[in-house]
C-alpha cells in the first residue's frame, strides 16, 4: 500500500469520525432540547396542577361560606323574621280585642327582633366588604383615652361602670376611628356576655404600637377552639354560648377592621380565670 492510499483511508477516517462526532452533538442537542421541554412541561403542568388546587380550595371555602351562611340564614335570621312576621300578624288582625300591656309587649318584641336582623344585616355587609377588599378607611389621630370612653358610652352606663379602665397618658394611634370603636365595643360586650365581671380595659405603648387589652373573669374559651376564634361564622359550643343569640361575625370582623388599620387582633387565656382579647394598631409619638 502506497503513502496516497494510506493517507486516503487515514482521510476517510477522519472524515467518517467528523461525521459521526457531529451526529452525536446533534443527537446529544437534540436530546437536551427535548429534556428541556419535557422539564419545561412538566413544571407547567406542576404549576397548572398547583392552581388546580388552589382552586379547588378556593371554591371549597366558597361552598363552606355558602354553607355557613344558609345554616345561619335558616337557624339565626328565620327565627327573628317568623317572630316579627307573627306579632305583627296577630296586632294587625287582634289589634281592637288586644289589651294595650299586650301591644306594647308585641310591639316591643317586634322591634327586638327588627334590631338583631339590621345588625346581623350590618355585620353581613361589613364582612363581605372586609373580604373584597372595598372597606373604606379613614385614618385620623386618635387619642386612646377618648376612644375608650367613647366606647363605653355604647354600651351603656350600667354595665361602663363595671369597667375598670387602665390607659396610659398621651396615648396616641393612627386609625379609623369608628372602626377602633367597634373592635372595643365588641370586645367589651362579649366581656359582659361570655364572660363575667371585672371587665378590664388598658391601653398600653408597645413600641411603635398601640394596643388594647379587654380581660373579663369568665370561664375562658374552650380548649382547642382558640385557633378558630377569628374565623367567621365560629362560635363556640358552651353553655353560656347557647343562650346568646348570634351568627358567629363579630371576632372575625374584628380581625378584618384590625387589618384594614394595619394592625392585628388575638386571644389569649386571662390569669387565673377568663379571657383577654388584644389589638395592636399603629401609634404615634407623644408632642
Amino acid at each position: 500500500m502506497t503513502k496516497e492510499d494510506t493517507a486516503a483511508q487515514l482521510e476517510q477516517v477522519r472524515r467518517r469520525l467528523a461525521r459521526e462526532k457531529a451526529a452525536r452533538l446533534e443527537a446529544e442537542s437534540i436530546a437536551e432540547s427535548v429534556t428541556r421541554r419535557l422539564y419545561d412541561s412538566i413544571q407547567e403542568l406542576r404549576e397548572m396542577n398547583d392552581q388546580v388546587e388552589r382552586t379547588n380550595r378556593d371554591l371549597e371555602a366558597a361552598n363552606q361560606t355558602l354553607r355557613d351562611f344558609v345554616a345561619v340564614a335558616s337557624h339565626d335570621l328565620r327565627g327573628p323574621v317568623s317572630a316579627v312576621l307573627g306579632f305583627a300578624s296577630t296586632l294587625s288582625k287582634k289589634w281592637d280585642v288586644l289589651p294595650e300591656s299586650e301591644k306594647l309587649e308585641f310591639l316591643e318584641i317586634i322591634e327586638r327582633r327588627g334590631r338583631f336582623l339590621s345588625r346581623m344585616l350590618d355585620s353581613l355587609l361589613t364582612l363581605s366588604r372586609i373580604e373584597a377588599g372595598a372597606l373604606d378607611v379613614h385614618r385620623e389621630m386618635l387619642e386612646a383615652d377618648a376612644v375608650i370612653a367613647r366606647s363605653l358610652e355604647d354600651i351603656g352606663e350600667e354595665r361602663a361602670a363595671e369597667v375598670e379602665v387602665t390607659c396610659a397618658p398621651g396615648l396616641r394611634l393612627e386609625a379609623d376611628p369608628d372602626h377602633v370603636q367597634r373592635i372595643l365595643v365588641n370586645y367589651i360586650t362579649n366581656a359582659f356576655k361570655y364572660g363575667r365581671p371585672p371587665v378590664l380595659v388598658e391601653a398600653r405603648n408597645t413600641g411603635p404600637y398601640v394596643e388594647f387589652v379587654v380581660r373579663d373573669h369568665g370561664e375562658g374559651i374552650p380548649p382547642g377552639f382558640e385557633d378558630r376564634l377569628f374565623h367567621k361564622f365560629s362560635r363556640a359550643e358552651t353553655e353560656v354560648t347557647r343562650q346568646e343569640k348570634g351568627a358567629g361575625l363579630g371576632l372575625s370582623i374584628v380581625q378584618g377592621l384590625a387589618r384594614a388599620n394595619d394592625g392585628e387582633a388575638w386571644y389569649e387565656a386571662n390569669r387565673p380565670t377568663g379571657s383577654c382579647f388584644g389589638v395592636r394598631l399603629p401609634g404615634l409619638k407623644a408632642a
